[in-house]
């Protein structure tokens, strides 16, 4: 592949580790599958390029150098894990990771949305044509998943902007929180992959579906054969096993969400007992149930 890219693009290079410092002339890309970076002059690329590329590679692009974003810089670098965090003191912090399906995105105006919605509480950072981040110190007030999830619809309505937003965990602003991120970004780019129609991800949203991924086939073979083949797929079933074990066994929840009356839960559930004799009432067989229902839509 690597000889390939040399032919199309003249101004091809690979390195073993990510460059320190580059122009911002050229892409720096790194390559899934490994640890090498490259790098490519951007007027060899053309639009059809650089979108082929950004598919098979993760971009990395360093703000452009003013007066006034110094202080991105070094956060820039700083999660890179080139040197400590910008701040006078070790704090508790948490990165909120947005993605934008485009470079259509503007940072004017996502700056103006990040301050009229958190005020000067958070730091935004630009990390590529297509993610930003928003550093959130510790403070009294905890932003939860309904803040999230109206701050997103805020930039969708009045900035026509539709991110994807993957929420962090605080931790303390020292050398091991560069990993911490690349764990999270880790997370948030399968859950792009394996959600596509959610808005908000967490570790603990996309964790089920990457322990689906991990099952051995025997285990895969197990659970077809006792669950999945009895009930036939019954799509139904599964879906409403699945809300029932994520909204914690209540059943009005789970009624609301799948806008069912819960005489019609009750009868689902109790269905899938007769049919594979698991109980979803009990954590262990809700548990087996909800392996199934998300195995079914692997």
């Amino acid at each position: 592949m690597y000889l390939n890219l040399s032919t199309l693009f003249p101004s091809f290079q690979i390195f073993s580790n990510k460059p320190d410092h580059h122009s911002h002339d050229v892409f720096i890309f790194k390559d899934k599958t490994s640890s090498n970076w490259i790098s490519i002059n951007k007027k060899e690329v053309s639009t059809r390029d650089y979108a082929l590329l950004t598919a098979v590679f993760d971009e990395f692009e360093i703000p452009h150098k003013s007066s006034g974003d110094s202080e991105q810089i070094e956060w820039i670098r700083y999660l890179d894990g080139y040197g400590s965090a910008p701040i006078k003191e070790v704090l508790e912090i948490r990165t909120l990771h947005l993605s934008f399906p485009n470079d259509r995105w503007k940072m004017d105006s996502l700056r103006e949305a990040v301050e009229a919605f958190f005020g000067d509480e958070v730091i935004l950072l630009c990390r590529t044509n297509t993610l930003a981040l928003l550093i959130e110190k510790k403070s009294s007030y905890r932003y939860g998943i309904e803040d999230f999830t109206s701050f997103v619809a805020i930039l969708e309505s009045d900035f026509f902007m539709k991110p994807k937003l993957f929420v962090g965990k605080f931790h303390s602003s020292d050398s091991e929180y560069p990993a911490k991120i690349n764990a999270e970004s880790f997370y948030f780019s399968k859950g792009l992959n394996i959600l596509p129609t959610e808005q908000i991800y967490t570790m603990e949203k996309v964790f089920p579906y990457l322990l689906i991924e991990s099952l051995s086939t025997t285990m895969k073979n197990t659970i077809t054969n006792e669950i999945l083949g009895p009930i036939e797929q019954d799509m139904e079933i599964l879906k409403t096993i699945r809300y029932f074990f994520e909204s914690g066994f209540n059943g009005s929840i789970t009624s609301e969400k799948l806008h069912i009356h819960r005489n019609t839960l009750n009868y689902r559930l109790t269905k899938f007992q007769d049919i594979t004799g698991i109980s979803v009432r009990n954590f262990d067989g809700a548990l087996v149930g909800y392996f199934a229902s998300l195995l079914s839509v692997k």
